[in-house]
């Protein structure tokens, strides 16, 4: 797939690596992740049903033993079968607890909502985008499946204290990070010489 000169020119949708980037959408929010601002409202954790493969079961289960030690109740042999369930497609989804988080999930020092995956990997001292469900590595942006993904925003990611409305005529700092740690420097780089 290719654009036309006009429609790069607008500068609303590039190619990057054959991902179709919205990049109105990108430089329309501001992202910060604020665990705190997680203590008593609905965040991330406890309103998506997370969507995973094969591969990252595979990863995500060799955590499982490193995971207990933010989340005991994964280290319980009658609660690590109902971590995931099948979808019906090929694919697996993460289980929520009683509270209707990720049953990754877990309440920090302070009441923050922390992911024990990222924990855990930061533990290990590995990327924390090597371990965790792809889309929460990408939030609050979404990559689309199909024959030519695109890459734009979560269409609530405004619902949530770590995101906010921007207007400015570049893209967020934060969004540039999730970005950067998603597809790598050079992927980055791309973009930006393309907007």
């Amino acid at each position: 797939m290719s654009l036309s000169v006009k429609e790069k020119a607008a500068g609303k949708r590039v190619i990057v690596d054959g991902i179709l980037v919205d990049v109105t959408a990108l430089k329309s929010i501001r992202h910060r992740c604020l665990p705190e601002g997680c203590r008593e409202t609905v965040n991330c954790c406890s309103c998506f049903r997370i969507h995973i493969g094969e591969e990252e079961l595979k990863t995500i289960v060799g955590f499982l033993p490193l995971v207990k030690a933010y989340k005991p109740s994964i280290g319980r042999e009658e609660d690590d079968d109902n971590v995931f369930e099948e979808d019906g497609d090929g694919g697996y989804i993460v289980d929520a607890d009683e509270d209707e988080r990720c049953v990754f999930a877990y309440s920090g020092r302070k009441g923050e909502t922390l992911c024990s995956l990222h924990s855990a990997a930061v533990d290990m001292d590995m990327p924390p985008v090597n371990v965790k469900p792809k889309c929460c590595s990408l939030w609050p942006l979404a990559l689309s499946c199909g024959p030519v993904p695109e890459l734009s925003v979560n269409l609530l990611a405004t619902s949530f204290p770590c995101n906010r409305k921007h207007a400015g005529e570049d893209i967020d700092e934060g969004i540039k990070e999730t970005i950067r740690i998603y597809f790598g420097t050079s992927f980055l780089e791309r973009l930006l010489a393309l907007i």
